[in-house]
């Protein structure tokens, strides 16, 4: 073998042992990486859809507030209760709001006083004028925390780590929902409209629970970025090799031609 072709296939030999190096360390670190990423989505969702440990039940209404049920009653008890009572509710608490924000526009001096206590000032000067601010009543033994005027900003809404249902009063064409935590957050990531729209106008309130993506939905592509990015060391050795070799068969018969005339002087000498 010629110098020159062995001192390529040594140089060839090399960079084929530093392709397999720089694959099988791309490899061992993706796939850390891939399963670092997976149980972080798989603790996240199962944090998320957890059912939460609480002495009652809390079930956001949409457009009303958070209507809190004693522990004992079933989600049949729940949706009922709340067909019968929610719609005029809703409308009340819709009614309040807008009295709420309107009477924060005309008198300066509510603009810092809480919803509760603008309420309270106006109700115990005239109950009859100011009937429309006050409580919504939902039934015996249920607590109702109505939906302050105006959302509050990002950083300062309320904790919803307690929130165990969520509740979508009846429309034209569409039946009432009852959620619970879980099925809210997975129906949404199934591309439940519903489910999508009750935890977004939720979001504008309560910090939780939020749409969450579902395990493997980021470990996923990840792991097919993994695999791509592993092969690249070997399709740089091969096109490299591709290129010195096309030059080198080129050096190799300028070589032979260059040699050639000496030859053929040799033999006719």
């Amino acid at each position: 073998m010629p110098l020159r072709r062995r001192r390529r296939f040594t140089l060839e030999r090399g960079f084929q042992r530093l392709a397999w190096a720089l694959s099988l360390a791309i490899l061992v670190v993706g796939v850390l990486a891939v399963a670092y990423m997976w149980r972080e989505e798989r603790t996240a969702w199962d944090e998320a859809t957890r059912p939460t440990l609480s002495s009652y039940l809390d079930v956001y209404v949409a457009q009303l507030g958070i209507v809190r049920f004693p522990l004992q009653f079933s989600d049949q008890q729940i949706k009922e209760m709340l067909d019968r009572s929610a719609p005029a509710a809703i409308e009340k608490g819709l009614k309040r709001r807008s009295a709420l924000r309107s009477l924060r526009a005309a008198h300066r001096e509510f603009a810092d006083l809480t919803d509760t206590q603008i309420a309270e000032n106006l109700l115990g000067t005239d109950p009859g004028k100011w009937a429309a601010l006050s409580d919504v009543k939902i039934g015996d033994n249920v607590e109702v925390t109505l939906l302050p005027a105006d959302p509050p900003s990002y950083l300062h809404r309320e904790s919803g780590k307690l929130i165990t249902h969520l509740y979508i009063p009846s429309a034209s064409g569409r039946n009432s929902m009852l959620f619970t935590r879980g099925q809210a957050l997975k129906g949404e990531a199934s591309g439940q409209r519903e489910a999508g729209l009750i935890l977004r106008e939720l979001g504008d309130y309560y910090d939780s629970p939020r749409p969450i993506p579902v395990p493997l939905s980021t470990s996923r592509p990840l792991a097919i970025v993994v695999l791509i990015v592993v092969w690249l060391p070997w399709g740089v050795f091969f096109f490299g090799r591709w290129i010195v070799r096309g030059f080198a068969s080129g050096q190799d018969e300028t070589d032979h031609l260059h040699r050639r005339p000496e030859s053929v002087s040799r033999f006719e000498d």
